[in-house]
């Protein structure tokens, strides 16, 4: 589930979005079986995921298990490795909807608006063996307090993976693990700042520093997430309502500055158009091109095939230092004819058990809460190489207890929001524009796009 995706399928949504509209929800799969379960005979679903080789080749062993302890149950797995809202709603308008998807979440609830998407809270209420209480916080994806549309089959955070070879050579102290003893923003710019290196082999806080010219970025942050950001400062971009911009809020405006400020002002971390010319983050910082990495937690997959002597930190604190919870959702599509069926797959999906290499990898993280809480299971599945030294304070504890839901969980038309946005601040990541020049700019064409927000209250 990398952010790559993610960004894709924001901005093929506003399509996908529009075509569906219109096309009738009252269809039937053509891929599910015709015979039924309680008749003893073999039930056939299908299964869309998208994914690297390594997640298909995981993802495909869990249903082979799912089959071996399920014999009356087939599943189909469909990999779609690109363009998958597209090629999704090309099944659904010919009357091939999968059973279950794993779906970007603001497809999800934008096709959950028109009716595709199965409520799935009255299967969860007659089952005996798991709750919402049994899945760590933002698990269960809601359009309101009756209405649940899925589950997470992995959450990710956010956290500081940096270099350690980096840190020991500038003579810096490794960053800390613990949200209590995190960096101020001004004790993380100062390190940065030492981490930065030119050329010449001058450090951004020596005079003669050349910042067009710059062999070690201290630090490097996907401007993308900008987001998450606004978390540290316990801010949202929109009210609480989802009826009211926040985007002119001072507070809103410096967090955002400050982002813009690592490349602008400071230039330890790379412009959007510099962050091209570097290789991917696990390179860059096995290669000390970067030395930190803001990151969310499927890196570490990456950085333990390239062998990189890594570990992570808690990220640094403005009024606070929360991470997000950032992962897709597991659907069943309102035209299977299996929900049962169904519904035992998509809980062997989401169970850890089922997706277990995935998680042990590093790529994954699990959502069922007794994999944050109980010693044995932490100990079978965070291991090295995928799980560093750091990674049970910095990443799972910060997951389990000081973390917030993404914005696209609850934000109503999200997506249209984030394409105005977005563009106008490519502006401030370059340096064109201040954060406070184009949020006021843009402020105006944003608050007709703002609709309310999802609950499960």
């Amino acid at each position: 589930m990398k952010i790559k995706k993610i960004v894709v399928s924001i901005l093929s949504a506003v399509f996908i979005t529009s075509t569906l509209v219109g096309c009738g929800s009252n269809t039937t799969s053509t891929e599910s079986s015709t015979s039924n379960n309680s008749n003893g005979e073999v039930v056939t679903l299908t299964y869309t995921t998208w994914g690297s080789p390594e997640e298909l080749k995981a993802q495909t062993n869990a249903v082979k298990e799912f089959e071996k302890n399920n014999p009356n149950i087939k599943v189909k797995l469909q990999h779609i490795p690109t363009d998958y809202d597209t090629k999704l709603a090309t099944m659904i308008a010919g009357n091939t909807a999968p059973d279950v998807s794993l779906m970007y979440k603001t497809t999800a609830l934008a096709w959950a608006d028109q009716g595709k998407i199965r409520n799935i809270s009255p299967l969860l209420e007659k089952d005996s063996e798991i709750s919402e209480d049994t899945y760590i916080d933002g698990s269960f994806i809601h359009t309101d307090k009756d209405t649940i549309i899925g589950i997470t089959p992995c959450q990710e955070v956010f956290g500081l993976y940096y270099n350690i070879d980096a840190f020991k050579e500038a003579g810096i102290e490794l960053p800390p693990t613990k949200a209590e003893d995190a960096w101020t923003w001004d004790e993380f710019i100062k390190i940065c700042q030492k981490l930065t290196i030119d050329q010449n082999g001058k450090n951004a806080t020596e005079d003669g520093f050349d910042p067009n010219n710059i062999k070690q970025y201290g630090m490097n942050m996907p401007t993308s997430i900008w987001q998450t950001f606004l978390n540290l400062n316990d801010v949202k971009y929109v009210s609480d309502d989802g009826m009211k911009s926040n985007l002119t809020d001072p507070v809103v405006i410096d967090t955002i500055q400050k982002l813009a400020d690592l490349s602008v002002k400071y230039h330890v971390a790379p412009s959007p158009a510099q962050s091209k010319t570097l290789p991917a983050p696990a390179v860059a910082l096995q290669s000390k091109k970067i030395a930190m990495d803001w990151d969310g937690q499927w890196v570490q997959i990456d950085l333990a095939n390239a062998k990189v002597n890594y570990d992570v930190g808690v990220l640094p604190k403005m009024k606070n230092n929360k991470t997000t919870l950032f992962g897709e959702v597991m659907c069943m599509f309102d035209t299977t004819k299996h929900p049962e069926e169904a519904w035992k797959f998509l809980k062997w999906m989401t169970s850890g058990e089922g997706t277990k290499d995935l998680i042990t990898s590093g790529l994954w993280m699990p959502t069922v809460k007794s994999w944050y809480t109980d010693p044995e299971i932490i100990e079978s599945w965070v291991v090295k190489p995928g799980h560093p030294d750091g990674y049970k304070e910095a990443i799972l504890d910060q997951a389990m207890n000081n973390s917030v839901p993404d914005s696209g969980y609850y934000i109503k038309n999200s997506v249209k929001i984030s394409s105005i946005i977005s563009p106008a601040l490519d502006q401030v990541w370059s340096g064109d524009k201040t954060a406070e020049e184009a949020l006021k700019e843009i402020e105006p064409k944003v608050v007709p796009e703002l609709k309310g927000v999802y609950t499960n209250k």
